[in-house]
């Protein structure tokens, strides 16, 4: 199969950098005449900004509903949140056969096709990249069926090459997959949706470049992965007890792209990575007669040794995103999603996220601001109508 190399990659360089600004969070609106488009993934590149965001459909089929991903890449002009415009992105020039969920998978009740959330990332001098989920393509011979354990499989495409790509100019979407020990999928379930892996890139001693991906927050394992996409657990540290004391009841799981901030740029002279985790609780709500459960999403910043074994060292108090309100769809009032992290050069902070799926945002703010929720007390947010934490 051959990938086409999205059009984002003729669009001009260049090297200015803007000033940072104040924060602001907006909503933004890129693919003309759809609705309910959300989790964005945005980054610079050039002058230019890089985004992928998703929009889902369902359709019935016997008694099989299907979660249908349309997904779509946008590029517009650096600067205006509201330039960018969008065409469906599909990385596959030859049609991708995905193998169906039999009745051992959610009790063949639902179904999931296209790509999963799609997360873009830029690696200085190497280009532009998206990471996304996808399942299996269905086995010559053996049917519509997934017939074994389905890994609902990681995947990188790059969307905007530079030059200086090398083995990393990807001439067809590239299957990660975990080689060499260290972590084995348990028996159950029958479906194992891999998501959330976070791409990062470090630059040894040597000065030799590595792409990693953290598999996990905590522990935090770290994934070093090689131009044939095969991924090595090569750091697992647990996080302290009294770091994630708090998370105790709710584990954490990833999500967007994670950035390295220098020492130049970082507030007390260190440098470090910084990611983005999120947990999950479940409220119950009263709908007529019946109970409901409802979805509420807690988002949090951490941050990480700039060196092996890249233990966690610190987590920030809970992000103030802002949530969909509609009351046709109280299940989503909670429902928040940050699929994208970017810092420019100036230290202006990208944050895009997805609200109630149904809303694309994208937050600003410089780097001091994010630092400053470093409180040491790991806070949570009282949100209106959630019991205390």
């Amino acid at each position: 199969m051959r990938l086409l190399l999205f059009a984002l990659w003729a669009l001009p360089l260049c090297s200015l950098v803007p000033t940072t600004r104040a924060a602001s969070d907006v909503a933004v609106s890129w693919v003309r005449n759809q609705d309910f488009t959300y989790n964005p993934s945005l980054v610079e590149h050039g002058d230019k900004y890089v985004s992928a965001l998703k929009r889902t459909t369902f359709r019935k089929v016997g008694r099989k509903t299907f979660w249908i991903n349309h997904l779509y890449m946008c590029v517009g002009q650096r600067d205006d949140l509201h330039s960018l415009r969008c065409n469906a992105f599909n990385p596959w020039s030859e049609p991708y056969l995905e193998c169906e969920f039999g009745s051992n998978v959610r009790n063949g009740k639902t179904d999931v096709t296209g790509l999963g959330d799609v997360k873009v990332w830029a690696w200085p001098g190497k280009g532009v990249y998206a990471i996304f989920g996808r399942k299996p393509e269905r086995t010559p011979g053996s049917g519509q069926y997934c017939n074994t354990k389905v890994v609902y499989d990681q995947w990188i495409a790059q969307v905007r090459p530079e030059p200086g790509a090398g083995p990393w100019r990807l001439q067809q979407p590239l299957r990660l997959h975990l080689s060499g020990g260290g972590y084995t999928y348990p028996d159950e379930p029958a479906v194992v949706m891999e998501k959330n892996w976070m791409p990062w890139v470090h630059r040894g001693k040597d000065g030799i470049e590595m792409l990693h991906v953290t598999h996990m927050v905590n522990p935090h394992r770290v994934l070093e992965v090689s131009p044939s996409g095969a991924c090595t657990v090569r750091h697992e540290t647990q996080g302290t007890k009294e770091l994630f004391a708090r998370f105790a009841e709710h584990p954490v799981h990833g999500g967007p792209p994670v950035i390295r901030v220098e020492a130049a740029r970082s507030g007390d002279g260190q440098p470090y990575y910084l990611g983005v985790m999120h947990h999950i609780e479940w409220l119950t709500r009263m709908s007529g007669t019946k109970e409901r459960k409802i979805k509420l999403y807690r988002h949090f910043a951490y941050k990480f040794q700039p060196e092996p074994p890249f233990a966690v060292t610190a987590v920030s108090d809970e992000l103030r995103l802002t949530f969909y309100s509609n009351r046709q769809h109280p299940t989503k009032a909670y429902i928040a999603y940050v699929s994208g992290f970017y810092m420019a050069d100036n230290g202006t902070v990208y944050m895009s996220y997805g609200a109630g799926d149904r809303e694309a945002r994208v937050m600003v703010l410089p780097l001091a601001e994010l630092e400053a929720s470093f409180t040491g007390r790991i806070e949570f947010l009282q949100h209106e109508g959630v019991p205390t934490a």
